[in-house]
């Protein structure tokens, strides 16, 4: 073993000029590791490991990873602040990393590397949980369309066959195995005859809508599946993730229906809200639920309105 004199010093990320962290972002750090950091993974022993104790070091060497993390732990910080000048700092802060985190990630995305590609795929699930998050307008949710989080989530896309080997080998494998999953007995979900109910809307769909069953069916049997694994201790997979798993599979076909507010697909969406409850546990989940249960209310009719009830029932609000 050397000398203290003769032992070299760890190599220091480079970052290019300019990124060089102050010191509230080295308490935002410090608040991830010790509190933010706790929102991800899922309910099951070690899933919160890697966010907590190596994706930091792989941020060292991916600015856009940093500051996606000190983003979403602006945010984080926001919700305990009761002084609202203080809490909108943080919120400002918040969007200040994001905004320069994201063109980074946009061109990472372009040469995913195995270097790389759990910094991507972090950046990723942190976009998902900034969009929960962040701020926003009442009553304009869905006002422009299907939620902001489904887009952002599919972020990515599929993925493709040679990162595999790579998410493997990081420190994300163990969370991405949902990808991977076999189908399952969907009646294993004891509240399965209300997804199975679902199919019945369908029949009274108007004639346009008539081209787009095969959307919502799918839509349909991937909830199911969704609800169904979350209540099957061998997939591992807890209502947060089931969320995503949902999203993950449903085809863009229904991101479309869902844009123009079609009211089936908007049905489909509050049964979500199930799982959306059950994980709020997880501090940007606290609420989320009911407040997109609140906001979709208005865009269905009378019609419509009782294929949510179990939703609300649910979240507490029926």
């Amino acid at each position: 073993m050397g000398t203290p004199d003769s032992i070299e010093d760890p190599p220091i990320p480079q970052y290019p000029k300019g990124l060089d962290l102050p010191m509230r972002d080295l308490s935002l750090m410090h608040h991830w590791c010790i509190s933010t950091c706790y929102g991800f993974g899922d309910v099951f022993p070690d899933e919160v490991e890697p966010w907590r104790d190596q994706l930091p070091v792989i941020a060292q060497n991916f600015p856009f990873l940093m500051r996606g993390i000190l983003a979403v732990t602006s945010l984080h910080v926001a919700r305990s602040i009761y002084d609202y000048n203080t809490r909108s700092k943080y919120i400002q802060l918040a969007a200040y990393h994001q905004d320069l985190a994201l063109p980074e990630y946009r061109a990472a995305l372009i040469d995913v590397t195995e270097d790389s590609v759990a910094a991507v795929l972090a950046f990723s699930a942190l976009t998902t949980v900034y969009s929960f998050a962040a701020p926003k307008d009442a009553r304009a949710l869905y006002a422009s369309g299907a939620p902001e989080w489904l887009f952002l989530h599919r972020g990515p896309g599929p993925i493709p066959q040679h990162w595999q080997n790579w998410i493997d080998k990081s420190p994300l494998h163990t969370q991405m195995h949902r990808r991977r999953l076999s189908l399952i007995d969907p009646t294993v979900n004891p509240d399965d005859r209300h997804l199975i109910h679902l199919r019945s809307m369908l029949a009274n769909l108007d004639a346009e809508e008539q081209n787009h069953v095969v959307d919502y069916e799918s839509a349909i049997y991937w909830l199911r599946q969704a609800f169904a694994h979350t209540c099957n201790a061998d997939s591992r997979l807890g209502p947060k993730y089931g969320i995503l798993f949902w999203a993950e599979r449903i085809p863009a076909g229904f991101l479309e229906l869902l844009s123009q507010h079609k009211q089936a697909a908007i049905v489909l969406l509050a049964h979500s809200c199930v799982l959306a409850k059950r994980a709020s546990n997880f501090w940007y989940f606290e609420g989320f639920a009911e407040q997109t249960l609140a906001e979709l209310q208005p865009f269905l009719s009378e019609e419509y309105l009782p294929w949510i009830n179990w939703p609300l029932q649910e979240c507490g609000l029926l």
